[in-house]
């Protein structure tokens, strides 16, 4: 068996086996292949794609890749809820507190945002002193005490899969379903969660643009669950335009603190958080239905329930819980620059894919896994779809540490939004709803 033969087998569009997968990582691991070699096969992959075996067997082996961690007891009621990605996606930020607060643990495996749609991990650490580097030993107790971890994607938690996604990003192949499919479900698998819920994102903002490559990835990520006996939830959810009004890190955790504190109650922020939460309450048979569930959690929110649990959060995770009342202690950038609009309409339309390349410009995201990032810079969307604006609005605020590219980072904002004299946005955030138990 060698690499070469490999490459020319899936360029034929031709199934792999098991055996094959599994040589391919085990070189990839032991650096018996050269990366361009490995493009090779994964841009073969891209053009020609997988079938669910295949999907399964490169599963498997980036899950045997490294270390699984074993929650044994805990792990019928621990759940993860994961997002594919998106723009201003600061749904991990809310979902941990409202989950805790109802006493269900959380875990959460994050990694160093690449790309646009930037990382969670990044946006905690604008907390200061927030503690991501958490022991396997760690979760557990914390899992077990506490009732939630958060912490970098670890070392031997399926390492092939963190080799695989640097080339990936180098190679621009990052919205092949198989591979996505793979990736996602070896780190799911790996942390021991007994619940998973998947946010699945298309739109101009995401890995995927269409509403049927969003369909197709949550359908085989709920098959190749069901081979490793896992019962996936997906919710299929657009990203067409950024999630919330912030984008960038530090930014977005203090819009997620003011949901948290119940001052966002309506918009796509709060409806996806209460969504999502609620959904997993419902699996876990905490609530019959969703709106019974849902009036629950914005009691948690209300009361201060849920928002005293970030700040233990925050203070157990040997953080700075002070942030919660006092954004002054997050680093702040050196400019604000608020943009005005020049037209009376309403907002039809904001290019999620171009806030992010502004942000992008400001520094806030890496493209290269050594890349270092602004954390404090970003971008506010004073105004969001549906609403209505007026000539002098301030229709975006830009929060940089350079001028350099502040006027490229204005177009591309500027370019984002589109209006029109009529209100004629009508989208529903959530597309549908697929769960493992269904015939899928």
């Amino acid at each position: 068996m060698n690499i070469i033969d490999i490459i020319e087998k899936k360029k034929l569009g031709k199934e792999h086996s098991k055996e094959e997968i599994n040589y391919i990582i085990d070189s990839l691991i032991n650096n018996t292949v050269a990366d361009y070699q490995i493009s090779a096969w994964l841009m073969a992959v891209y053009f020609q794609g997988m079938t669910e075996n295949e999907t399964t067997y490169l599963t498997d082996a980036l899950i045997q890749s490294g270390d699984i961690i074993n929650l044994q007891d805990i792990t019928s009621q621990v759940i993860d809820i994961h997002s594919i990605g998106g723009v201003g996606d600061k749904l991990t930020i809310t979902l941990i507190p409202l989950m805790v607060a109802a006493g269900v643990p959380m875990i959460k495996l994050l990694g160093s945002g690449i790309g646009y749609t930037g990382g969670t991990i990044d946006k905690l650490k604008s907390i200061p002193g927030f503690n991501t580097n958490l022991a396997i030993p760690d979760i557990i107790n914390q899992l077990r005490n506490i009732k939630f971890a958060i912490s970098t994607n670890i070392h031997n938690i399926a390492p092939a899969n963190k080799s695989l996604q640097a080339i990936k990003y180098t190679t621009s192949i990052m919205d092949s379903i198989p591979l996505i499919t793979a990736s996602v479900m070896s780190k799911k698998i790996a942390t021991g969660a007994g619940n998973i819920i998947i946010d699945v994102k298309y739109g101009s903002g995401a890995s995927l643009q269409t509403t049927e490559d969003a369909e197709k990835l949550a359908r085989l990520m709920i098959n190749v669950g069901k081979n490793f006996n896992k019962t996936i939830t997906t919710i299929i959810t657009s990203m067409d335009e950024p999630l919330g009004r912030a984008v960038g890190n530090a930014i977005e955790v203090i819009e997620a603190i003011e949901f948290l504190k119940g001052n966002i109650k309506t918009g796509d922020l709060a409806e996806l958080s209460y969504e999502f939460a609620a959904t997993a309450l419902v699996t876990l048979k905490r609530y019959e239905n969703i709106e019974q569930a849902k009036e629950y959690l914005k009691y948690l929110v209300d009361s201060g329930k849920a928002i005293e649990t970030f700040k233990d959060i925050i203070k157990k995770q040997k953080g700075n819980p002070k942030v919660i009342d006092s954004y002054d202690l997050f680093d702040l950038p050196q400019y604000r620059y608020r943009c005005r609009c020049n037209q009376n309409g309403f907002i039809n339309r904001i290019d999620g894919y171009k806030i992010a390349y502004a942000c992008k410009l400001l520094g806030a995201v890496r493209i290269k896994n050594n890349d270092e990032i602004d954390r404090s810079v970003g971008i506010f969307l004073n105004k969001k779809t549906g609403e209505e604006v007026k000539e002098g609005d301030t229709l975006f605020t830009i929060y940089a540490n350079k001028n350099e590219d502040i006027e490229l980072v204005k177009k591309y904002c500027y370019d984002a939004y589109n209006i029109t004299e009529e209100n004629n946005y009508n989208k529903e955030l959530v597309y549908k709803v697929i769960r493992g138990n269904e015939n899928v």
